[in-house]
């Protein structure tokens, strides 16, 4: 096989559009993380009500209610989720036991 200049023209675009479809991968610049205050250990951050596996914890939580089950495990939800869940399944809030 011969190679010349002619036969390059196709075989650079190919590797060009090859590049190009490439994954970007951007790149993260460190930040100065001096100025920056600590995380306050007072409260601890809740990410999720369903985290709380206990109902004193999840009825201490403002935003969460404990919801009892005959047929699925007792699990605290957000309110919001708590008023989506089947009444015929669940039952919410303080009169739940």
């Amino acid at each position: 096989m011969v190679f010349s200049i002619s036969n390059s023209k196709p075989l650079f675009f190919l590797f060009l559009f090859l590049f190009l479809c490439q994954p970007f991968h951007a790149v993260v610049v460190a930040q100065d993380v001096s100025s920056r205050k600590p995380f306050s250990t007072k409260r601890p951050i809740l990410l999720n009500c369903g985290d709380l596996v206990l109902k004193s914890k999840c009825s201490q939580n403002s935003k969460c209610t404990w919801c009892t089950s005959q047929d699925l495990d007792d699990t605290c939800f957000s309110k919001s989720e708590a008023l989506r869940l089947p009444h015929q399944v669940f039952s919410c809030g303080p009169t739940s036991s």
